[in-house]
């Protein structure tokens, strides 16, 4: 069975994919993030949008990848009454993705948030 990557083109960065790493075995919760690196792209089975649970795993990948409620997120807000501050931030894979963006932190949520993700053709491993 043939494999796709989700995956959309950013007017700067370029190519970028889902990445979905299961901590099954260890204490760490799932993540859940972006990459320009093919090679660690999540793939997903051709016609996987039929299939209820892998399309629910990537419908859950933009609230789980931009939800500022999970500790393990790579997006995050700081929100602080008492000193008025509020400030929006990203770690992880995500950091080093805004930063060759140029765009501010809620510009390249929203260009996440809105953009076409398509399933391309997965790239086929050869061994030699």
């Amino acid at each position: 069975m043939s494999e796709v990557f989700v995956s959309a083109v950013h007017p700067t960065i370029g190519r970028l994919y889902w990445v979905y790493t299961s901590n099954a075995d260890c204490n760490y919760p799932d993540h859940y993030s972006l990459t320009d690196w093919s090679e660690l792209a999540t793939r997903f089975p051709k016609g996987w949008r039929d299939h209820d649970f892998l399309h629910w795993l990537y419908k859950s990948h933009i609230s789980k990848v931009l939800q500022p409620d999970d500790t393990y997120s790579d997006y995050y807000v700081v929100e602080d009454e008492e000193a008025n501050v509020y400030e929006q931030r990203f770690t992880g894979l995500l950091q080093g993705l805004h930063a060759k963006s140029g765009q501010t932190v809620e510009e390249f949520r929203q260009w996440v948030l809105r953009a076409s993700w398509v399933d391309i053709p997965a790239l086929q491993v050869v061994e030699s």
